[in-house]
């Protein structure tokens, strides 16, 4: 008996850590913001190209974003088509706009009733001005 206490005792740490390791991490998807931006700048003859992806965390998170991506790609276009060419110059000009459309997405979602805390960022993967 005193035998079989030992042994007991010997695997329980190692039972502990394995449900520990059962833990899943979070699920990362990537959601294509398919078709591709495309808007006439504002002032003037230019046009703006972007593709675009948005990084997000957990199950079904992506299929509320694809289920309201009408109403994200009007706040998107809207905001596209307010910029001018000297505000989309420099990579840092670039990142502020990365940034802005995080929001822009976010409160979208909020305006839809999505939760919003599992949109995690947004990738330009394509981005041409001319």
């Amino acid at each position: 008996m005193p035998v079989f206490l030992i042994l007991a005792l010997l695997f329980l740490p190692n039972y502990a850590s394995a449900e520990e390791e059962e833990t899943e991490a979070p699920t990362i998807e990537y959601v294509d913001m398919k078709p591709d931006f495309i808007v006439n700048l504002s002032n003037s003859s230019n046009y703006l190209r972007a593709s675009m992806q948005l990084m997000v965390s957990g199950t079904g998170v992506a299929d509320d974003i694809k289920k309201n991506l009408p109403a994200i790609r009007h706040s998107i276009l809207l905001k596209f088509g307010d910029l001018t060419m000297d505000q989309l110059q420099s990579n840092e000009q670039r990142e502020t706009l990365r940034a802005d459309t995080l929001e822009l997405i976010k409160s979208t979602l909020k305006t839809c009733s999505v939760d919003d805390s599992k949109l995690l960022d947004v990738f330009f993967t394509e981005f041409l001005m001319q």
